[in-house]
């Protein structure tokens, strides 16, 4: 009979995660290297198989059965996570979202989405994480957040359920009475003629200019980039140069030394995707979020997309 736990689990789970350092993984755990030692050789002799590859007294990665041992034990593991989640929300406690995105969405995107959650859910604490979308996708996958939403990472991240939702279009930013403005029809070979200002080209904004100037063999004159569209369009106002923005970045009533031509010919649009983690239990409020962000994402089309095989969300 086998009498495992979730304490030999979470330590085999920290072990992988730390890339089979045990050292590391008892740090992570705050416990100490013999005890997670001791926990993983009666995990192996309660399944009786070897879990970890061995090479003298170093863990060099798994065994086929142990990687099989590790795919069951975050399932085991998130199970547990969600037998507590679910009884936190009916007992009316501990009510918490976590979402993270970039300053783009936090800044522009989510203004009105969260006023409105805020207003018919005031009781739910509100958590904004800001960051590039690989580390949003990582946030989500760890359990760090609840939500995601970005652009896609450049690298699928395992176990993290993309929801495809908006489409940003592109628009230059430019100083009142810039020659671009009197431009009849904008090219990017009249955009290469000014200093540029974009995003960093670790996120999807500012690598999609990139190949959009590269496709045409056109090399842009790029003098900054930052992750910041409020910071950029700052050093327009300076006379630095033209940004190339997601549209909504620019608000008229706002960016009232600033003026907007519409780039979406030139650029393609970057696909927002709401990331959620596979078997996640995720709670009404939750639901409510997402379908305040994107209608079509219901609570019904969440679970299919959840349940469907790995990349059958994106579209």
């Amino acid at each position: 009979m086998i009498s495992m736990n979730l304490r030999q689990l979470r330590y085999l789970q920290a072990i992988a995660d730390e890339g089979y350092n045990i050292s590391r993984a008892a740090i992570a755990l705050h416990t100490s290297q013999p005890g997670i030692s001791k926990q993983i050789s009666l995990l192996e002799r309660e399944v009786g198989v070897d879990i970890l590859l061995r090479k003298g007294n170093r863990i060099t990665g798994a065994t086929d059965a142990g990687n099989a041992i590790l795919d069951v034990a975050q399932r085991m593991l998130r199970d547990a996570d969600n037998l507590k989640r679910i009884g936190e929300e009916f007992a009316q406690r501990k009510k918490r979202l976590v979402v993270a995105t970039t300053h783009v969405y936090a800044r522009y995107q989510l203004r009105s989405v969260i006023r409105d959650f805020s207003g018919r859910h005031a009781d739910v604490q509100l958590a904004l994480r800001q960051g590039s979308p690989a580390e949003i996708a990582h946030l989500v996958a760890a359990g760090g957040a609840d939500i995601g939403i970005s652009s896609e990472a450049a690298e699928p991240v395992r176990d993290v359920v993309l929801l495809p939702c908006l489409k940003l279009q592109r628009s230059v930013i430019t100083p009142p009475r810039h020659p671009l403005l009197r431009t009849k029809k904008l090219t990017l070979a009249a955009l290469a003629q000014y200093p540029i200002l974009t995003l960093d080209q670790s996120y999807p904004g500012g690598s999609a200019v990139l190949r959009a100037f590269a496709r045409a063999r056109i090399e842009p004159n790029i003098v900054l980039s930052a992750i910041d569209a409020d910071v950029i369009k700052a050093y327009v106002e300076l006379g630095l140069g033209i940004a190339i923005l997601p549209s909504i970045a620019y608000e008229p009533a706002r960016d009232r030394n600033l003026r907007a031509i519409d780039a979406a010919k030139l650029f393609e649009p970057t696909v927002t995707r709401i990331q959620i983690r596979r078997g996640h239990y995720l709670r009404s409020y939750m639901y409510d979020f997402i379908t305040m962000l994107a209608p079509a994402w219901h609570r019904d089309a969440i679970g299919k997309a959840m349940n469907a095989p790995v990349g059958g969300t994106r579209k």
